[in-house]
């Protein structure tokens, strides 16, 4: 979770470097009204023998608490299934998770297009001092005594999904340290077809772990710190 700062500069070589503490998938269905059918079809699907999952359910949508080990909700709506993890062993992991509940929920809608895919993470680094946090965000300040707390991009991947990036302090309330945290979205729309969801996760994984896809992006911005 801790960078080596003797070899700050191009330091992040794997992914997990960072503290990967949230993840975030969705997919937007195309017809997937019969959600209002089989609500309770899906709500049965959970249940670990007669014992019923925590869920609220009405016609806007679906959410079921703590559907499995590792994953903190799921919600399900006309055009949407959405998962949160909150324990993130690794992006494999979440990816194989996803994969199979959204194979499962979308057979019991009867859905085979879709029209979003999207993966959103959280990754943090902690800095090792105060001054280090305020040498980081000053250095993207455009404006004299100034320095930007929250900071909004698009990424340029060269591939076909597109990406947004936030970056923001934030503080580990276990340990008292101040870090930086990474929000990156991935995401590609269209007309999709259901058998590409875990073609598109794939091309996802492997920007975030590539060392000249994202992990390039979050070492250029430590450069900018060199004075």
């Amino acid at each position: 979770m801790y960078i080596n700062k003797q070899n700050m500069g191009k330091a992040i070589q794997k992914l997990n470097k960072l503290a990967n503490p949230l993840s975030f998938i969705q997919i937007n269905t195309i017809k997937g009204f019969k959600y209002v059918d089989r609500a309770g079809e899906i709500v049965n699907s959970y249940c670990k023998g007669s014992a019923a999952p925590k869920f609220t359910m009405n016609l806007n949508g679906l959410i079921i608490d703590q559907p499995l080990d590792k994953t903190d909700q799921l919600k399900i709506t006309t055009q949407t299934v959405w998962m949160k993890f909150n324990e993130v062993d690794s992006l494999d992991m979440v990816s194989n998770i996803f994969e199979k509940e959204a194979e499962k929920i979308l057979n019991i809608l009867d859905v085979d297009k879709i029209s979003r895919v999207g993966w959103r993470n959280y990754f943090i680094y902690d800095f090792e001092d105060d001054k280090e946090k305020d040498c980081y965000f000053k250095k993207f300040s455009i404006i004299k005594n100034t320095k930007p707390q929250i900071l909004r991009l698009e990424i340029e991947t060269g591939k076909k999904f597109s990406a947004s990036l936030m970056i923001e302090p934030v503080l580990n309330n276990d340990t008292k340290t101040d870090g930086v945290l990474f929000d990156v979205d991935l995401f590609i729309d269209g007309e999709l077809e259901r058998k590409d969801i875990s073609r598109f996760l794939k091309e996802f994984r492997q920007y975030l772990c590539e060392e000249k896809g994202f992990l390039d992006l979050i070492n250029d911005s430590f450069e900018k710190n060199v004075a």
